[in-house]
């Protein structure tokens, strides 16, 4: 999705390019090992992928790709018209006309898994075209069929890196803000946000005991976070309830600097998950440590060269795991068992699959993240990664909005509010916060052509306006329960 930071950077005055951003192409796109030792090989070499499925399913296979390809297409292509360019600021966007002509093709009440069974014949293929859903932390089993269309960009458009890390774009913008008159406060924890009687936010303070007046606070701390630590005074509780169920999962991450290549792998590879007693394998690393989940392995030095020493190669390993259990203590938690027992595995699995012989004895160095490691770094719920879920009732206009319904003020950006996690979609969030920000405070917005003042939006009904209104309110009341009914 490199449009999307290619647009960021031009309504910003500027381009990647001249702020000497450098796109890297993975190719190939990534390896998909199973436990039997077969590796499927996703590309953008249309050519290359039809050989390979041909190979697992000569009379299916390449036509399932190619309505996978026509269907997830309409998938990325809506999504970012109608969801990911839009505020859902009220349930009543919910039933904008452009919006709900295209709901049902979006498969939203589908999973993943469903639309790729649907599609695809081979057990096989259908794990290499669902686990894309692991991007946002989630099983292919629960996560909404429009979701296939992280796929698509991939197939479609390739993956790119950025030369010198991920952090150079981040950078990048931050060198940007300065030049237009950002400051940054760096290593200087919020403390809390002063709001007045009425309901408006005045001030936001520092850990230094710096108090920064603001006409709008913009939070991107983890949400969670901020309602019970940074607005606990004001009971404004999230959207959303805090069960478990609708928090992402944990991950543990392994960095290991090597003492040589490692040929077989690519830069990204998908080690898929082993059953266990069960039908079909987990994408999550469970407490008991019975199941056998996928994980994901990056070599950025296969794509960039400055990323490791000449003749050497960096590693990072991610399998997603439960979260924190703040009903037992750590030593109940038992997190360095949790670590020990998920790095033998991680060794053992790709040794086997890859056939590379004594992994173990390559790694020169190694640090790794666990579940309090995101939780004390960056204040994430329960160590959550990817913040609330992307279940159906966790998204659009069920998912936390942009703007705080009843503090004037307050914004929110991150993975927790519309439109989700993942860094394109937040900096698409990111952007539709800005443009509600500058909308509020009357301000031209620079990249749009004229003034957006005094726009109406279908998520804000006036009382003069409710009785035009309310055929659409009876709709969305009649969707809502049928969806409810359904996912009952």
């Amino acid at each position: 999705m490199t449009e999307i930071f290619e647009e960021t950077f031009r309504h910003l005055g500027t381009s990647m390019s001249s702020e000497g951003i450098d796109l890297l192409k993975c190719d190939p796109n990534c390896n998909f090992w199973f436990p039997d030792g077969e590796c499927f090989t996703t590309s953008t070499d249309i050519a290359r992928m039809k050989r390979q499925l041909e190979r697992h399913d000569s009379r299916h296979g390449f036509d399932g790709f190619l309505a996978f390809l026509q269907e997830s297409h309409q998938h990325y292509h809506q999504s970012v018209i109608h969801v990911l360019k839009k505020d859902f600021p009220g349930f009543i966007s919910l039933l904008r006309p452009a919006f709900l002509r295209y709901l049902f093709r979006l498969h939203p009440f589908h999973t993943v898994w469903q639309r790729v069974s649907y599609l695809f014949q081979s057990h096989k293929l259908r794990q290499v075209f669902s686990l894309a859903s692991m991007y946002l932390g989630m099983s292919p089993f629960g996560t909404p069929g429009t979701y296939t269309l992280l796929q698509y960009t991939e197939l479609t458009g390739g993956i790119w890196y950025p030369r010198g890390g991920f952090n150079q774009i981040a950078r990048s913008l931050a060198d940007v803000g300065k030049r237009l008159g950002a400051n940054y406060h760096l290593a200087c924890p919020v403390k809390g946000i002063a709001i007045s009687s009425d309901k408006k936010a005045l001030s936001v303070s520092l850990d230094t005991n710096e108090i920064i007046e603001a006409d709008a606070v913009v939070v991107n701390a983890d949400l969670l976070y901020a309602y019970q630590e940074l607005l606990p005074s004001y009971n404004s509780k999230p959207t959303v309830s805090r069960k478990k169920e609708d928090i992402s999962c944990s991950a543990i991450t392994f960095y290991w600097s090597l003492s040589e290549k490692v040929p077989r792998l690519e830069s990204h590879n998908m080690f898929v998950g082993q059953p266990s007693g069960q039908e079909l394998p987990d994408v999550y690393w469970n407490r008991n440590r019975l199941s056998k989940p996928s994980f994901y392995v990056h070599v950025p030095s296969r794509t960039d060269p400055s990323a490791a020493p000449e003749g050497k190669d960096t590693v990072m390993v991610l399998i997603l795991v439960d979260n924190i259990d703040t009903s037992k203590t750590p030593k109940e938690n038992d997190i360095d068992g949790l670590v020990a027992d998920t790095r033998e595995y991680l060794l053992s699995a790709i040794e086997k699959r890859t056939g590379i012989v004594g992994l173990k004895a390559l790694i020169e160095h190694e640090s790794f993240h666990s579940p309090p490691t995101w939780q004390d770094m960056f204040n994430s719920d329960r160590g959550s990664v990817f913040g609330l879920n992307h279940s159906f009732f966790n998204i659009l206009a069920f998912r936390p909005h942009i703007k705080h319904d009843f503090i004037d003020g307050i914004y929110f950006v991150g993975a927790s509010t519309h439109p989700g996690a993942g860094v394109p979609t937040c900096l698409s969030g990111a952007k539709l916060t800005a443009e509600r920000i500058l909308q509020d405070l009357e301000i031209p917005i620079a990249w749009q052509n004229g003034s957006s003042h005094g726009k109406k939006d279908l998520g804000k009904t006036t009382a003069s306006g409710f009785w035009r209104a309310w055929p659409r309110i009876a709709l969305l009341g009649v969707l809502l329960l049928m969806i409810a009914l359904w996912q009952m």
